[in-house]
């Protein structure tokens, strides 16, 4: 599996404020799904809907999430932000 990044990602990621546990967490959960395994259930990862029906979202901590899109052994990291940054009505 290759990781690429979306320029909003990236944004995104510069603006957040991680503690060193949750940017480990991050990386492990990004290990994790380069093995095609599922992720704890403590991450909560799950299908979107609607716009982004082809996208996975997971936590990487109470209120950090990741959207992602996987195919062809690539993983898109596209956003990162709490719901309210990430799903403005």
């Amino acid at each position: 599996m290759i990781f690429v990044q979306t320029k909003a990602f990236v944004k995104d990621l510069s603006k957040a404020k991680m503690s060193d546990k949750h940017l480990t967490k991050f990386i492990a959960y990004l290990a994790v799904l380069s093995t095609q395994k599922p992720l704890p259930a403590e991450a909560k990862d799950h299908w979107l809907s609607g716009d982004w029906n082809d996208f996975r979202e997971f936590h990487v901590s109470g209120d950090l999430l990741v959207i992602c899109q996987i195919e062809n052994k690539v993983i898109k990291l596209v956003r990162l932000g709490t719901h309210s940054q990430l799903f403005k009505g």
